[in-house]
């Protein structure tokens, strides 16, 4: 059934688990450093696309594209259960900072500064797991997505049918992160992630004479009142107890210290943790930026393009995770996360299905060898240590899925 053989049989049980993860502490390194030197963006995967179905290929797996560089693979058992792991495959338009002896991104201007290498690095550890296992009571579907980063690829890869044959129960991510010491894993029930909207706001007066402003209709000013009306909306009619953000990242407008310009634009993300607060947010973002240009004469043409889900992460498969997370390296390397991050992922577009989902957080932090930067850095480096770790989480997340499965019928 495409199941091949690589290396040794293991056990599937949890002891086995473990010490087959650390057993692939290699391979998994040189996966991550393979990805790592040939980084590419959203929806131009093809290298890291071809190279996954190469190890996949090689453990005698196969595999399927679709939207044009997703890869999925089945790794199929004997239990009726199935359960489906996801990896992201893109980097990010990032110079990466000199160092990385080996393994340094040899594409200028491009660099996996979010750890998407690690991510689909441990998936495909796990995939080596999976075929090792002596009995696996159950399948596996593996998704290995593209263009997290955007616009996004988990909703394009539902949309192809990939939940559908075969159909799991629940889907697990990961995501690496510098704010935790390497191999840690912490995890949190309900929302995890932010919902993640752009604004497009165009403040448009009229130019003139910057000698005679009652003869124009001046923008700038008015984009600032809206700015600050902007923030007062979250300050002032959403709940303090709830994390929401409205972020402007751009204003442009002007082309000269003497002229009135006749618009000035705004761009920024809107960032929610409920989704009631989202929907009423992007109403009142749009209501709040033409009713401040109105009240100053001008108009306010406001465009929203809807970006990923709030991401919840659903409670019963969190402690199932976070059980698994103790049962392989032990209690005290397992933390509860006590907030949600209002950064967007876009992994959740897999949950808005109605299915389970959970992401779990594995630490890459090891400040004394200089690997302590934030995400998104030039400076971003994962302690590849932690790695076998999350391929460890994953295998005995897996096999508590498929055993509850096969219990429950």
């Amino acid at each position: 059934m495409g199941r091949g053989t690589i290396g040794c049989t293991v056990r599937f049980d949890t002891d086995a688990i473990r010490a087959a993860a650390a057993d692939l502490s290699d391979r998994v390194r040189d996966h991550r450093r393979a990805i790592h030197r040939h980084p590419e963006l959203g929806f131009a995967e093809h290298r890291t696309a071809a190279y996954v179905e190469s190890v996949l290929a090689e453990l005698g797996l196969p595999s399927r594209r679709v939207v044009g560089t997703g890869v999925v693979a089945v790794v199929r058992g004997d239990g009726p259960g199935c359960v489906g792991v996801r990896a992201d495959l893109d980097a990010l338009p990032v110079t990466e900072a000199p160092g990385r002896d080996g393994y340094r991104s040899q594409v200028e201007g491009v660099a996996h500064a979010c750890g998407h290498d690690g991510h689909t690095a441990m998936v495909l550890g796990l995939a080596e797991l999976l075929v090792r296992a002596d009995r696996l009571p159950g399948t596996v579907a593996l998704y290995f997505q593209p263009a997290e980063e955007g616009p996004g690829g988990a909703a394009p890869m539902v949309a192809a049918g990939v939940l559908d044959d075969p159909a799991p129960s629940a889907v697990l991510g990961v995501h690496v992160s510098p704010r935790q010491p390497t191999g840690v894993v912490a995890l949190r029930p309900g929302p995890s992630t932010g919902s993640d909207d752009a604004f497009f706001i165009d403040v448009i007066g009229k130019g003139g004479h910057a000698a005679h402003p009652d003869s124009a209709i001046d923008p700038i000013p008015i984009a600032a009142q809206v700015v600050t009306a902007l923030q007062q909306v979250l300050t002032r009619e959403v709940d303090p107890v709830r994390p929401a953000v409205f972020t402007l990242g751009v204003i442009r407008g002007g082309t000269r210290h003497n002229v009135i310009a006749p618009s000035v634009r705004l761009e920024g993300t809107l960032r929610t943790v409920s989704q009631a607060d989202r929907e009423r947010l992007v109403r009142r973002v749009a209501e709040v930026a033409r009713g401040t240009a109105a009240t100053h004469r001008a108009v306010a043409e406001v465009e929203h393009r809807r970006g990923y889900p709030v991401g919840v992460n659903d409670p019963d498969l969190t402690a199932l995770v976070t059980e698994a997370a103790r049962a392989v390296l032990g209690d005290r390397r397992v933390v509860a996360l006590p907030d949600p991050s209002l950064g967007g992922e876009d992994f959740y577009a897999f949950g808005d299905t109605g299915l389970p989902v959970t992401m779990f957080t594995l630490g890459v932090a090891d400040p004394a060898a200089g690997r302590a930067a934030p995400l998104h850095s030039p400076d971003f480096d994962l302690d590849e240590a932690a790695l076998p770790a999350g391929v460890a989480v994953f295998g005995e997340a897996v096999r508590r899925v498929l055993v509850a499965s096969t219990v429950g019928t």
